[in-house]
C-alpha cells in the first residue's frame, strides 16, 4: 500500500531523509497544477513547507530589460505547457520560464541532498549556478551557492562549507 504525502513527509521530518516515494510525488506534483497545490497545502499544514534556501522570490522582482533573448541551455520540464517553443517566446517569458526551471532543479537537488545523494545533489546545485548565472539573478546565484554549502556540511567538509557561505554573501553583496 502506497503511503500518503503527509506519511511521507512525517517520515522525512523524523529520520532527516527525504524518503525516494516522497522525491517522485513531489517531481510528479510539479507536473499538475492542481496536485502540486494539493501537495504544498499538506507541506504547509505540517510545517515541511519551507524547503527551499530562503522566502519565496517574486519573479517579476528580478527581470531586467535587455536586448535579444535567452538560450535554452539546458532541457526543460518535458511536461512544461510553453504554447510556443522556447525559442518563439518573447524575452521576458522566457526569463520568467528559466527562473522557474531554476526553482524546479533547486528543489530536485534540495531532494536528493535531504535522501543522503550528496554528489547527485551538488551536481544539481552547481548547474542552478549556471542558470542563475544565465539569467543574471545574483540572488539565485548565492542561494544555489547557499545549497553547496549545505551539501559540504553533509560531508563534513568545513573548508567546502566556508567557501560556499563566503561565495554566497559576497553575491549577495556585489548587488547591493
Amino acid at each position: 500500500m502506497a503511503k500518503s504525502i503527509k506519511e511521507l513527509v512525517e517520515e522525512m521530518m523524523l529520520t532527516g531523509n527525504a524518503p525516494r516515494e516522497l522525491m517522485d510525488a513531489v517531481q510528479g506534483g510539479m507536473l499538475s497544477e492542481g496536485k502540486l497545490d494539493e501537495m504544498l497545502e499538506q507541506l504547509k499544514e505540517l510545517g515541511a513547507d519551507q524547503v527551499g534556501s530562503g522566502p519565496p522570490l517574486n519573479i517579476a522582482d528580478f527581470y531586467k530589460e535587455g536586448v535579444g533573448r535567452y538560450e535554452q541551455r539546458w532541457e526543460l520540464n518535458p511536461n512544461l505547457p510553453l504554447p510556443i517553443a522556447f525559442d518563439d517566446l518573447d524575452r521576458k517569458t522566457q526569463f520568467f520560464v528559466l527562473f522557474g526551471e531554476w526553482s524546479r532543479r533547486e528543489l530536485e537537488g534540495l531532494m536528493l541532498l535531504n535522501s543522503g545523494e550528496i554528489d547527485a545533489a551538488d551536481e544539481v546545485f552547481d548547474e542552478c549556478v549556471e542558470r542563475a548565472k544565465q539569467i543574471d539573478v545574483a540572488e539565485l546565484e548565492a542561494r544555489s551557492y547557499e545549497n553547496k554549502k549545505r551539501a559540504a556540511q553533509r560531508r563534513g567538509d568545513l573548508k567546502g562549507e566556508l567557501e560556499w557561505s563566503n561565495r554566497a554573501a559576497a553575491t549577495r553583496q556585489a548587488q547591493a
